[in-house]
């Protein structure tokens, strides 16, 4: 059935709109036609329509074409209608459903990491988890992530006090040790709370970042230590790391920004 409802114009539509999104200051029906693959006379008729309904513009007569804002508005109102949440949240349900354990989706603020979206596991051994909690940027695996993502600026403005509150006796409370963790993370892709918030329990974050490549958030698996064996965690770690990607990815097509 596909096959049959495919409406090769709409494409052909496509490729021509996404040809001209390349160019900052437009393109000529020449050089639109040799990119698309089309004679100039059916990309000339396609640019013709385009420009009677306002997503097209050419300035000069016979002069290049370019997209109008009314193109541009499409993708700002449908990234305005799809947040960080909406669109991280198929790719939350797939993960807690593939691995069978609570995971979470945390926001990047001025000066915090906010717990925003939370998909709990069936088992009855499981850590619970409350939207709107902080995520400490010294001890939370979603709050690493994204730290090791910052400028020294930003940094600097999410670590408020250079004291850093412990949690249990495993949380790193030196500043010195958090910025080397911090680059482990950066390099790794992925951060670990192990044990460092609450002692039985592991979390796995990694980063999530907007269309400008800016860390806007992360998401991470929590798992209590009985069920984290050596062979488990590397399992958890690679399913973080390409849900993290993926979420990403979604963020840049919709041209989504922090």
């Amino acid at each position: 059935m596909p096959a049959k409802n495919h409406i090769d114009l709409v494409v052909k539509t496509l490729n021509v709109l996404e040809a001209l999104a390349l160019s900052e200051h437009g393109k000529a029906l020449k050089e639109i036609a040799a990119e698309v693959g089309l004679v100039k006379s059916s990309v000339f008729r396609i640019l013709f329509t385009l420009k009677q309904a306002g997503y097209v513009e050419q300035p000069e007569t016979n002069g290049v074409y370019r997209l109008t804002l009314k193109t541009s508005g499409l993708s700002r109102r449908n990234s305005e209608r799809m947040g960080f949440a909406t669109v991280a949240r198929p790719h939350l349900t797939r993960l807690r459903d593939e691995l069978d354990e609570s995971v979470a989706l945390a926001e990047r603020r001025a000066q915090s990491v906010v717990l925003i979206d939370v998909l709990e596991t069936s088992h009855p051994l499981r850590l619970t988890f409350h939207i709107g909690n902080d995520c400490p940027i010294h001890a939370t695996a979603m709050g690493k992530a994204v730290a090791a993502f910052l400028s020294a600026r930003e940094l600097a403005a999410l670590l408020g006090k250079p004291e850093l509150p412990q949690y249990t006796e495993r949380t790193n409370t030196k500043v010195r040790d958090l910025k080397a963790d911090l680059a482990r993370v950066h390099k790794m892709g992925y951060a670990i709370n192990d044990e460092e918030t609450v002692s039985g329990a592991v979390i796995i974050g990694a980063p999530i970042f907007d269309s400008q490549g800016d860390v806007c958030g992360a998401l991470s698996v929590n798992t209590p230590t009985a069920r984290c064996s050596a062979a488990r965690k590397k399992k958890l770690i690679a399913a973080v790391i390409d849900v993290g990607r993926r979420i990403s990815d979604d963020l840049s097509d919709i041209g989504f920004v922090r």
